[in-house]
């Protein structure tokens, strides 16, 4: 099959990597696969294998962290170059890869009028981006948009559940699928031993935007370090940095605090530390904290809107706190660094995201979405069953 993936850029982030990883997992069993994106370049433009047809629709360099209005203004500018290239290329299958090209994906679709080419939208986060869900006139127009396509892949069951409830489509063309977070061959790395005398070593890691809640992690770990030594490594970047560097100042716990920028070395980092914390406000599936568990390193998350839940078994294999609340998430670390979870029982919860495992997954989704039926023991799950994760 001839695959498109579009995206606006292979700037850093989750939605990027998971991008670049199932184009390459894809073309590896055989599929014809071309990286479509609205501009060139980008720090993760190295990863794309040779076998995978890279195609930015416009010159230029992304930058690192891509966001905002200028994101939006470089994806309206890839409408007519993306409708050009789907009447000249015809793909079989156009897939929408992040929740921010979904709206162009399907407006450049319905533009090319090549009701030959499929169009699929990979839904990496809610549309709601709240726990509720429930439809607004806000997303009225857009849950409209939505219902053109011929199916949609979500990250995660509650994600899958959020697009149901938004769009009323029917639960047969929402599909649950495996993210493709870690490598099928993971790094070497020794989890890190210290005794009870050292700081304990916090870890998190992420885009500086709000969605990662960055300044209630801050706050939370002010509060943990009045009762016990740690040290917080917050690795990243993005248009929130100079707030967050002024609000640890502000905390008085700049000492405790470092901020190495982008690491080019997570998985080190991840198996050195004593406790991982996802703060954010919603997610779609955090593979950073699926990375996190693959290292063996304990972790604590909110119990935001996403894949969180489900990843950690309902907190089972680490605390889940209720989002932008300060004193949870201060007590949940506390506890999370008292009492870890197993490495080993982290380890095999994470192994289902693997690039050959996702690929799969991927594949036999858009085999059926394609009328193509998939074999009889690989058939898709639907709308709260999270399908092909290994367990």
């Amino acid at each position: 099959m001839h695959i498109a993936l579009f995206l606006h850029s292979l700037s850093t982030g989750g939605a990027q990597r998971r991008s670049i990883m199932l184009a390459n997992g894809l073309a590896a069993r055989g599929h014809c696969v071309d990286l479509v994106t609205a501009v060139d370049g980008g720090p993760q433009v190295a990863l794309v294998a040779g076998n995978v047809s890279r195609l930015p629709l416009a010159g230029g360099n992304a930058k690192a962290v891509a966001s905002g209005g200028a994101r939006t203004g470089e994806l309206l500018g890839a409408l007519k170059p993306l409708s050009r290239y789907l009447r000249h290329r015809g793909p079989d299958m156009l897939v929408g890869m992040a929740n921010h090209a979904v709206i162009p994906a399907i407006l450049a679709h319905a533009m090319a009028g090549r009701r030959d080419t499929g169009l699929v939208l990979r839904a990496s986060n809610h549309l709601s981006r709240r726990r509720g869900g429930g439809l607004s006139l806000r997303r009225l127009p857009e849950a409209a948009l939505w219902r053109r396509a011929d199916g949609v892949l979500a990250v995660s069951d509650d994600v899958a559940r959020d697009v149901t409830r938004v769009t009323g489509m029917d639960g047969n063309r929402v599909i649950s699928v495996t993210s493709p977070i870690l490598p099928d061959r993971l790094p070497l790395a020794q989890r890190v031993q210290r005794d009870g005398r050292e700081p304990a070593q916090l870890l998190a890691m992420g885009r500086f935007v709000k969605q990662k809640g960055f300044d209630t992690l801050l706050r939370a770990f002010a509060r943990l370090i009045a009762r016990r030594p740690a040290h917080l490594t917050l690795a990243g970047d993005g248009p929130d940095r100079a707030a967050l560097f002024a609000l640890a100042g502000e905390l008085g716990i700049t000492a405790h605090v470092s901020f190495p920028g982008l690491v080019d070395d997570p998985f080190a980092r991840m198996a050195a530390a004593d406790l991982f914390v996802l703060s954010s406000r919603w997610e779609g599936m955090p593979g950073v904290l699926v990375e996190a568990m693959a290292m063996g390193c304990p972790v604590i998350s909110t119990d935001c809107p996403g894949g969180s839940r489900e990843l950690l078994r309902q907190g089972a294999l680490g605390p889940l706190v209720p989002v932008d609340d300060v004193a949870a998430l201060a007590d949940g670390m506390d506890a999370a660094l008292a009492h870890p979870v197993a490495d080993a029982v982290l380890r095999h919860r994470a192994s289902a995201f693997t690039v050959a495992n996702a690929t799969a997954s991927y594949e036999q989704a858009l085999l059926f979405l394609a009328g193509q039926s998939p074999t009889a023991d690989s058939r898709p799950a639907q709308a709260g069953g999270l399908a092909w994760h290994l367990d």
